[in-house]
């Protein structure tokens, strides 16, 4: 088990992550508080993980401004369910990125296993959890160095350099996430 505390700089938020190994790959469990543009929110998101560090599932119960929204979705094949309806716009797409958590970029730098220099263009289940949205989203990777990666969102025309462990999990996202702390049970 491994929890990590972030600061989320831009979103004014502090997170509570919790990993958890399973028998078939790993529970991500996490609280994030804050505010962002005069919207005070929770969060609570579980997302299960394969071995391989693909998502197979996850649930938000998110509650900005006193209004809950809950929303989950689970993977059949190639096909996501979101809240029980098929998403044909989201068929195959192997991560899940959640606005409000560095943890998402985790999925992608340990299923890719890029070599220094390698990169990757991808599609990921993109959830704006601010903004109730859940969409497909172009990005990419490309390793910099043995702990940096370059992440471009390639729509909106965003890049940024991350940090990570040895472990995948984001240490530095320059204005917009830092680990405060950490605890691995041995």
């Amino acid at each position: 088990m491994k929890i990590i505390l972030w600061r989320g700089l831009l979103y004014k938020s502090l997170e509570h992550c919790k990993i958890q190994k399973q028998d078939d790959g790993f529970n991500v469990e996490s609280v994030i508080i804050g505010h962002y543009q005069h919207q005070v929110y929770k969060i609570d998101y579980l997302i299960r993980v394969n071995e391989d560090w693909s998502a197979r599932g996850f649930e938000i119960r998110s509650e900005i401004e006193g209004v809950e929204a809950p929303i989950a979705g689970s993977k059949t094949g190639e096909d996501w369910l979101v809240n029980g309806t098929v998403r044909p716009d989201l068929r195959g797409l192997l991560y899940i990125d959640i606005s409000l958590t560095p943890f998402t970029n985790s999925l992608p730098v340990n299923n890719l296993r890029l070599e220094v220099g390698q990169s990757q263009d991808i599609k990921v289940l993109y959830v704006d959890v601010l903004n109730n949205e859940i969409k497909a989203v172009s990005q990419r990777y490309l390793k910099k160095g043995k702990d940096l990666y370059l992440y471009e969102n390639l729509a909106k025309n965003f890049s940024a350099t991350i940090k990570v462990d040895e472990h995948g999990f984001v240490k530095d996202y320059p204005e917009l996430f830092e680990e405060v702390a950490r605890f691995e049970a041995k």
